[in-house]
C-alpha cells in the first residue's frame, strides 16, 4: 500500500498524480466497493466491474479533486479505458486508511 503522509480530510486533497497511483495500487490489492448509486449507474450504461478495473489500471485523475459536502470527503475522477470502452469515467472516494475505493458513479465520457 502506498503511503502518503497525508490526512485525507477536509483541508489537504490528495494530488492528481497520487490520487492516480494510489487507485491504480488499492484496486490491485486492496478492495473496491460499489453504492446503490453507482450499481445502477454500471446496469443502466452497461458498464462492468471488468471496465472500471481496467479503467483503473489504464486511467489518470485529470481534474482536480471536488469536496463531497455531504460526506465531507474528496472526490476523484478517474478517466480511463474499459475493456471494450473508451473513455469511462468513474467517480471515487480514496479511503487509504481501511484501504478501499468507494465508486460513486461512473458514466462514458460524453453521456454524464
Amino acid at each position: 500500500m502506498l503511503t502518503s503522509g497525508q490526512d485525507h480530510g477536509r483541508d489537504k486533497p490528495y494530488t492528481k498524480s497520487y490520487a492516480t497511483r494510489l487507485i491504480k495500487s488499492i484496486s490491485r490489492n486492496g478492495s473496491v466497493r460499489l453504492t446503490r448509486h453507482s450499481g445502477q449507474r454500471m446496469q443502466e450504461r452497461d458498464i462492468s466491474m471488468q471496465d472500471i478495473l481496467c479503467a483503473f489500471g489504464n486511467g489518470k485523475v485529470i481534474d482536480e479533486p471536488e469536496l463531497d459536502i455531504r460526506s465531507n470527503r474528496w472526490k476523484y475522477n478517474i478517466t480511463g479505458n474499459g475493456i471494450d470502452i473508451r473513455n469511462i469515467r468513474v467517480t471515487t472516494d480514496i479511503n487509504e486508511k481501511e484501504n478501499y475505493i468507494l465508486i460513486i458513479t461512473v458514466f462514458r465520457e460524453g453521456e454524464g
